[in-house]
């Protein structure tokens, strides 16, 4: 029996809304008005630490559940495209599956990559992007983030600057990503929620090709070569001339304009989410499971994702309560393609580089001959099939995780609090590449197979106590933190197959193992002063020690403060002025972060190698003759190495107007890196090929600002606008004393990614040499450029980003939709230069006629004077052979800006009384679309996103046989039961 209640007043109260007490009825009809000067808005920081918005002193954006599944990703890293500023997102590729790449203001180290660190309910976890093979027959295998189903997120809060992440120590130098799961309510009914989508993929983005010449070479025709440089093919059809085909056959030429469009798959996207959720008087739960299943655009290529999971608390007594939070997830896919250059496997270049008079429907049905024997798109069997490598040669791998954490919470007094955060992620991973008999490149077939294992196991143990006197308060947290990480990495490679399509070891003239391990331990303990002034002034002191199991034992102990304030100016407002002027903060922030290394890193390491290279390209593998092999380290240890030491200061303001309906916030930021952890070359007599060292220091300052927008508000219509802009200029200020450029990454043919002083992260390569006017200089002899070596051919970041999201909703019906801009920055396209040099992109068939073309450009005197170029070109096979090989990069350097429609939906909620005395409580309706218009591109044939480097590189800018990328829509049910 309950006891009744002896209250007179009620209070009402909802975030972001004024407070209303009322006198308790039995039937009370409450309506809120917006409050914006008494927002305190709950926000989860570092250590899932919760804190009142107007106390940060410093820039934290949030993403809230509601609006990551507008129009649902796969990966829900790219759900935040467009929405956060100093955020950019970049995906890998059009795979399905695929991974996407993260940074957080810059770009802040030279010799590792510069991801955040990503962080569930207080765990942090894996965000790796295993690459097994670099730039040679890459498959994009997905980012492990892409592992946590969008569904089951509350929240995503974006931590930027080292004031926000310094608890989280040296692994959060680059910001943080902290999400946090879903949970039930307490004393609510037990519901059902499904969440439904069906998606149709297409690429976005297909070259442009000539539809008039045929293969061959100066016009002649050629069918060995597969290109475009052949004769007229209506030309041909009119005389008629008949050409052998592939097939052998004798045929009369006939263009297929679509033959490279009808290759590509509409792929299917299946988006599904059922939840049931609820809670007791002292419980609460929810529980999960949710699929993705991808057919991909290439043909045979599929992705599947399935996750359990489960959040639940319970508070066993006033002091005492406890919460699980775990993940199960598990993923495969079959026939993602390989990416890059110079691996039999390659898909892109293969499809791309049909000549214009293959039907692809033919050859889909003409892949192998009647004894099995693949049949070639030459009859010199040089260039496969590529439904040979679709139907024999699939790339596969599955995928089991485990992401969990118990939190136990004890308050022993009043304002006291103990907790206890443990938690562990792994993973383990298959993944099997394979080359079948009979392919061209591998003719004797093989495989290779990985085994990888990742583990985490962190623990918190905080302490808190927080209390209030008079106007003034505090809140103090202590707490110790042990973080671990194990990897091992076990693969084998089988060559010589003896039967066809068997991929067992032993079914291999010889195998060659390798495995790794590594093993890596981070210890800190960490405080965190809070002071706070009526809801007026809020500061916060941070320290955290570190001791890195990677460092050298002087040096594997390191500090690093941190200090934040906040003033709330609008409390000092008279009433009258605060009807205009909502709400004001200023904030300002000053934060030193260290970090450490890679394991194994300061001793010599002898490593077991499982192949050995003799000069004239002979290679051998081991075992050979019983005999084992290992090498040495090939760069020379730093014994004293220190840590990386970080910088930072920001400043900001966060001002609302007229209710809230405007709103905005601006931020100013300076990270400043030092003793940045590098491998310089050194003189290959000292035994090595390089010298780790600290040295260098790197800059990255810039402006981030959030304007919010409401022009429309009634009873029935309601407009929202949301604009964010981030600015970040990234300055390497010095390198190691001496070396005046260091490479990051390579490419082909010498492009490469430098840093070099007093400029940003750039590409460098072969670039055409011009006069002091800017015109290009032209060879005498050959009326082609000059070029000159390692050119400075611009920025890998851009300039700016922006993202303007729009928001209309009357009635039960919303509108959504979100512009992603990017301004500035450079790309590298090898798919263009393939297109180009063999004359199959739709420029190359311009002028090819042209008998006396000449470039516009100036030719040099030999008496240092110039004129007018007046040497015409041999003929536009060798004009493009000369402009677009990959030896002469900047032919195929573009402006890398876009303008973007990222995301659209459009929805309607059926009225909630229609399911009064129905089963559906509520039951929502949509139309939902991502990628579905490039409206401003300067990056001819190719989406200008495609980025070949994954998230564990450092490099961008840099596209070289990348899958399309892909636009997709279709239609989403959501329904409460």
């Amino acid at each position: 029996m309950h006891k009744r209640s002896s209250a007179k007043t009620l209070v009402v109260s909802y975030v972001g809304m004024e407070t209303q007490e009322v006198a308790v009825q039995p039937v009370l009809k409450v309506v809120l008005s917006s409050g914006s000067q008494n927002i305190d808005e709950v926000v989860v920081t570092a250590i899932g630490i919760k804190r009142s918005e107007k106390s940060l002193g410093y820039a934290v954006s949030s993403v809230g559940g509601e609006e990551l599944t507008k129009a649902r990703e796969g990966n829900v890293v790219n759900a935040l495209s467009g929405k956060v500023a100093g955020v950019r997102i970049g995906q890998a590729s059009g795979t399905a599956g695929g991974g996407s790449k993260i940074q957080i203001r810059g770009a802040s180290s030279i010799g590792g990559n510069s991801s955040p660190l990503f962080v569930v309910d207080g765990l942090p976890i894996d965000n790796g992007a295993y690459n097994a093979d670099g730039i040679t027959g890459n498959v994009d295998a997905g980012n492990r983030a892409s592992d946590i189903s969008s569904d089951d997120v509350e929240s995503i809060n974006v931590l930027k600057g080292a004031a926000a992440t310094a608890l989280y120590g040296a692994r959060a130098k680059n910001g943080a990503i902290v999400i946090t799961t879903k949970k039930g309510s307490k004393n609510t009914k037990t519901f059902i929620t499904v969440n439904s989508s069906t998606r149709f993929d297409k690429v976005s983005k297909l070259p442009e090709f000539q539809n008039e010449y045929a293969q061959g070479t100066y016009g002649e025709y050629s069918v060995k070569n597969l290109n475009g440089w052949g004769p007229n093919i209506a030309a041909a059809a009119a005389a008629g001339t008949q050409y052998t085909n592939y097939k052998g056959e004798k045929v009369t030429l006939q263009a297929y304009p679509d033959n490279v469009k009808d290759f590509y798959n509409t792929g299917m996207s299946y988006l599904n989410n059922v939840s049931v959720a609820g809670g007791g008087e002292k419980t609460d739960f929810r529980t999960s499971f949710s699929s993705v299943n991808q057919k991909g655009i290439i043909p045979g290529s599929d992705y599947n994702k399935y996750t359990f999971a489960v959040n639940a608390g319970m508070e066993f007594n006033p002091k005492f309560s406890a919460r699980v939070s775990a993940q199960y997830v598990r993923s495969d896919s079959e026939g993602r393609a390989a990416q890059g250059s110079n691996d039999p496997n390659l898909l892109v270049p293969l499809v791309n580089g049909l000549p214009r008079t293959i039907d692809i429907h033919d050859i889909k049905n003409n892949w192998v001959n009647e004894y099995g024997k693949q049949i070639p798109l030459d009859p010199d069997g040089k260039s496969n099939n590529p439904y040979w490598i679709i139907n024999k040669n699939k790339y596969t791998n599955t995928l089991d995780r485990v992401i969990g954490n118990i939190i136990l919470t004890w308050k022993p007094i009043e304002g006291l609090t103990i907790s206890n955060n443990a938690g562990t992620d792994f993973y383990n991973e298959s993944r099997r590449k394979v080359y079948a008999k009979g392919t061209i490149g591998e003719n004797e077939g093989k495989f290779q197979t990985w085994e990888l294992n990742n583990r985490i196991v962190n623990n918190d143990l905080m302490a808190t106590y927080e209390r209030t006197f008079d106007d003034f308060g505090i809140k103090a947290i202590v707490g110790h933190n042990i973080n671990q990480i194990e990897w091992k990495n076990n693969n084998t490679l089988a060559t010589g197959l003896i039967v066809d399509g068997l991929y067992t070891f032993t079914n291999a003239k010889s195998t060659s193992p390798k495995n790794y391990y590594e093993i890596k331990r981070l210890m800190g303990v960490y405080f965190d002063l809070g002071f706070s002034y009526k809801s007026l002034l809020y500061m916060n002191v941070t320290g955290r020690n570190d001791w890195s199991s990677t460092l050298p034992v002087n040096n594997r102990s390191y500090f690093y403060p941190s200090v934040s304030a906040s003033f709330i100016f609008s409390e000092l407002f008279d009433d009258g002025l605060k009807d205009v002027f909502n709400y004001g903060k200023v904030r300002v922030n000053y934060a030193n972060v260290g970090s450490d290394e890679d394991p194994y890193q300061l001793a010599f390491q002898y490593s077991a190698v499982n192949s050995y290279f003799l000069q004239y390209s002979i290679t051998n593998t081991l075992p050979h003759n019983g005999l084992v092999g290992f090498t040495g380290p090939r760069t020379l240890p730093l014994a004293n190495l220190k840590p990386q030491n970080q910088s930072s200061f920001e400043i900001g303001a966060d001002v609302r107007f007229f209710d809230n309906r405007l709103r905005l916030d601006a931020t100013y930021y300076q990270n400043v890196t030092t003793d940045q952890i590098v491998s310089i070359d050194v003189p290959l007599s000292t035994g090595y090929f390089a010298n780790k060292i600290n040295a260098g220091k790197l800059t990255n300052k810039g402006v981030e600002l959030t304007l919010g927008i409401t022009p429309v508000q009634t009873r029935d219509w309601k407009w929202d606008l949301d604009v964010n802009f981030a600015s970040n200029k990234q300055v390497v200020n010095e390198l190691a004393e001496g070396l005046t450029e260091y490479t990051l990454t390579s490419g082909w043919s010498g492009l490469q990614v430098k840093a070099q002083p007093g400029e940003s992260f750039g590409l460098y390569g072969t670039g055409w040499k011009r006069d002091d006017q800017g015109n290009y200089v032209i060879n005498d002899k050959t009326g082609l450029r000059e070029t000159v070596n390692n050119v400075r051919l611009g920025d890998i970041y851009p300039k700016f980003t922006m993202g303007i999201n729009n928001n209309i909703s009357y009635k039960g019906f919303n509108l959504g939709f979100l512009i992603d801009i990017r301004h500035g920055g450079s790309i590298y396209s090898g798919t263009v230069s393939s297109l180009r040099s063999s004359g199959l992109a739709a420029e190359t068939g311009v002028d090819r006629e042209n008998t006396n073309f000449i470039e516009p450009g100036v030719i040099l005197n030999a008496d240092g004077t110039t004129r007018p170029n007046d040497v015409p070109v041999k003929s536009m096979q060798d004009y493009w052979n000369h402009v677009s090989k990959t030896q002469n990069t900047e032919g195929c350097v573009f402006d890398a800006s876009y303008v973007k429609l990222r995301e659209l939906t459009f929805s309607y909620a059926l009225p909630r009384q229609w399911f009064t005395n129905f089963f559906i409580k509520s039951l929502d309706l949509g139309f939902e679309g991502r990628n579905l218009w490039l409206i401003k591109s300067h990056v001819p044939h190719i989406d200008p996103e495609s980025n070949f480097f994954g998230i564990g590189e450092i490099g961008e800018g840099v596209e070289f046989n990348s899958i399309p990328a892909t636009r997709s829509f279709g239609f989403n049910i959501k329904l409460t039961l």
